[in-house]
């Protein structure tokens, strides 16, 4: 193992960049798989409700208004990464500083609301299937934002410490979980919140 670490120093910058890039793309695929997968078992449920068992009365969807500030601040998040990103390659120290932060505080906001929302909902056991995919959806965009706040974590302390040169892969890198956290993140509050 310690061999392996150290060889890793040894590589060349492009073959990590494409290694970081590979891996990032293969988790994304793999998670983009899994929400595809329970998006598709939850309108299957949906239209297969033949004894009007889904969804039942007292049971009511996620608040609309809470989702969709929280889908706003989650775009501005991208919006303020993408900016940071762009920053960098433009190389203006002052720009680079406050699109990171930015993006990264909202990031933070969106985890905390997510978790809000996850807490307050205020469904009774037993679970059906509508509570239980409305609670699947929750907690996996939560914890969603939770690895991008960790990624954005990472991101910003090497970044305060004036290592992000020779090293803008990682800038790439990240926005791609980045954006795709937001953009998978939009699409199962859509979804969610028109199946019925």
């Amino acid at each position: 193992m310690g061999t392996a670490l150290e060889q890793m120093h040894e590589i060349d910058p492009h073959t990590r960049a494409v290694r970081a890039r590979a891996g990032v793309l293969m988790l994304i695929l793999s998670d983009a798989l899994s929400v595809v997968a329970i998006m598709a078992a939850g309108g299957y449920l949906s239209a297969l409700n033949t004894l009007n068992q889904y969804r039942l009365p007292k049971e009511h969807p996620p608040a609309f208004w809470p989702g969709l500030l929280l889908s706003i601040v989650l775009l501005l998040s991208g919006l303020a990464y993408y900016g940071w990103a762009r920053s960098m390659l433009r190389s203006r120290a002052d720009e680079r500083r406050f699109f990171l932060w930015l993006a990264f505080l909202l990031m933070v906001l969106v985890l905390a609301g997510q978790i809000w929302i996850g807490v307050t909902l205020g469904y009774e056991q037993p679970f059906d299937a509508y509570v239980s995919l409305v609670l699947l959806f929750t907690w996996y965009s939560a914890i969603h934002f939770l690895l991008a706040v960790v990624i954005g974590l990472l991101v910003l302390g090497r970044a305060l410490r004036g290592r992000m040169a020779g090293a803008l892969y990682l800038v790439t890198t990240s926005g791609y979980w980045w954006y795709y956290t937001v953009v998978a993140s939009l699409v199962m509050w859509v979804f969610i919140t028109l199946l019925r």
